[in-house]
């Protein structure tokens, strides 16, 4: 194992004591003969507060055990790094060069362990802006809720990322059944397509042709098949020419229809939402067309990383509340 790898792991997961294994692992190398870690935060927190005392408070420790561990500090070294006088302490010349230098190294590593905590709270998601919008975004206090330690960061994109490449995403949840090319796949969602429409449109009362219809430019060819025609079709309407209108986004179809401007065809994953809180209603709930479903992918690796299976496992458990 590299040295240096060997030393981060042993900051980032915690476990400062692992640094003496790291000392033992470097073994007669020319830092072999390198004191403790925590002989020298003693030592740079007496002299960064100019105290034994203060250090002791600092260190939650008493200020005995400060004075023993800088003595043996001092003892390893061959050289005084404090003048200790009746009431107060002052560093040596020794001491001097070495506590500014010790505090900027602890620091750095606090840096460095703030941001690897950090990283590992975000969870980086990619998936369609309408599953973003209308499925994801509504349900995510629930999510917080669950699990406050996480924060999402969602990247909304029609194209299909590629996770062996961009290493920054840890899942995308994708639509449809292209190939998973050995990545972890985890089903979730499956919908029928149907007709919605705000209350107040169907308060008019109007036959099915009296509407404009609503739908979606699909760029998917497994939908190519989910249509106004293929539902009036299914439903034994013959309206002649029917009014239809195309929208590329499937969230713009159904706010057009919030607005009452017309009939949505959508998928029952992606209005749910709207549907309970009343923004749209079915209409002719019994004519549905098959489609196609949602997978989170991530890759196999992360898959056991516990912020990717608090995710997985939110999102399972929305799938089986369906």
């Amino acid at each position: 194992m590299d040295v240096l790898l060997l030393f981060i792991s042993c900051l980032t997961k915690g476990k400062i004591a692992l640094i003496d294994e790291f000392y033992l692992f470097i073994g007669e190398s020319m830092f072999a003969r390198l004191p403790s870690s925590s002989a020298l935060k003693t030592f740079e927190s007496a002299a960064r507060l100019g105290s034994f005392k203060a250090a002791a408070e600092e260190l939650a420790v008493s200020a005995t055990a400060v004075s023993h561990q800088i003595r043996a500090l001092e003892d390893q070294l061959g050289v005084a790094l404090f003048v200790r006088k009746t009431r107060r302490i002052e560093l040596t010349t020794a001491g001097d060069a070495l506590a500014p230098i010790l505090t900027r190294a602890f620091l750095d590593i606090r840096n460095a362990l703030e941001v690897v905590v950090s990283e590992e709270a975000v969870i980086r998601v990619s998936t369609t802006p309408s599953f973003a919008t209308l499925w994801l975004v509504p349900r995510l206090l629930d999510f917080y809720s669950k699990f406050p330690q996480y924060r999402l960061q969602l990247d909304t994109t029609t194209r299909a990322v590629n996770l062996k490449q961009d290493r920054h995403v840890d899942i995308a949840i994708r639509y449809g059944v292209s190939p998973h090319d050995g990545l972890d796949a985890t089903p979730l969602f499956k919908e029928t397509f149907g007709a919605y429409a705000s209350p107040g449109l169907l308060e008019q009362g109007k036959p099915c042709g009296g509407y404009t219809l609503i739908e979606t430019a699909w760029q998917q060819k497994i939908l190519s098949d989910i249509g106004w025609l293929n539902w009036l079709g299914k439903a034994g309407l013959d309206i002649g020419e029917p009014s239809i209108v195309s929208f590329d986004e499937e969230e713009h179809v159904l706010q057009a229809a919030i607005a009452g401007k017309g009939l949505a065809l959508a998928s029952s994953v992606l209005v749910e939402d709207l549907l309970k809180r009343n923004l749209l209603i079915p209409y002719r709930g019994e004519i549905q067309q098959p489609g196609a479903g949602y997978t989170a992918l991530c890759r196999p690796e992360q898959r056991q990383a516990p912020k990717v299976e608090a995710f997985l496992s939110w999102l399972t458990g929305e799938n089986l509340a369906l």
